[in-house]
C-alpha cells in the first residue's frame, strides 16, 4: 500500500475497521493478517442454544430470550462452576447439558424458563441428586402413596 493509499484510507469516514488496520500497518511497515470471520462460540452462547433447543423440542414453539433471560443464564453457569467445583467450559456446558437434560417434568411443563431453572436452582439440583438422574416426574414416595390408596 502506498502512501498516498494509506492517507486516503485514513482520510475517509467510510473506511472499515480492516481498512483502517490495513493502513496503520502498512505504515509501520509490518504485514497485516487479516483475521477470519469465524468467532469461537462462547460458554454462554452454547448453554443458550442448548436450552433453546431443548425448549423447541419440548413445546414445538421458539423460545422469547430476552435480557433477563441472558442474566438468569450467566447465573446459572456461575451457580454450576460453584457446586462442581470446575472452571473448565467444556466441564460447564457439560454439567448444563446434564441439568437441561435431567430437568424434572413439571418444569419441563409448567416453568419452562431460565428464570425460573435460575430461581430454583438449588432445588432441581438437589431433585436430580436424589432421583439419581433418571427422568422422572413422580417421585418413588409418590408412587408407593398412589398404590396404597388404590389398594386401601
Amino acid at each position: 500500500m502506498t502512501r498516498d493509499q494509506q492517507l486516503k484510507t485514513l482520510k475517509s469516514p467510510k473506511a472499515s475497521k480492516e481498512q483502517l488496520r490495513e493502513a496503520l500497518a502498512a505504515s509501520l511497515g509490518v504485514a497485516y493478517e487479516r483475521q477470519s470471520k469465524e468467532k469461537e462460540t462462547t460458554l454462554f452462547a452454547q448453554c443458550r442454544d442448548t436450552f433453546l433447543e431443548a425448549y423447541k423440542k419440548h413445546t414445538s414453539f421458539d423460545y422469547s430470550f430476552e435480557a433477563k433471560d441472558g442474566k438468569a443464564l450467566a447465573s446459572i453457569i456461575n451457580k454450576i462452576g460453584k457446586i462442581e467445583n470446575v472452571q473448565d467450559d467444556l466441564e460447564k456446558l457439560d454439567s448444563f447439558n446434564v441439568l437441561i437434560y435431567y430437568l424434572p417434568d413439571w418444569y419441563k411443563q409448567n416453568a419452562f424458563s431460565l428464570t425460573v431453572i435460575n430461581n430454583k436452582f438449588n432445588e432441581i439440583v438437589a431433585s436430580i441428586r436424589k432421583n439419581g438422574g433418571k427422568k422422572t416426574g413422580i417421585t418413588d414416595d409418590y408412587k408407593a402413596r398412589v398404590l396404597n390408596d388404590l389398594t386401601t
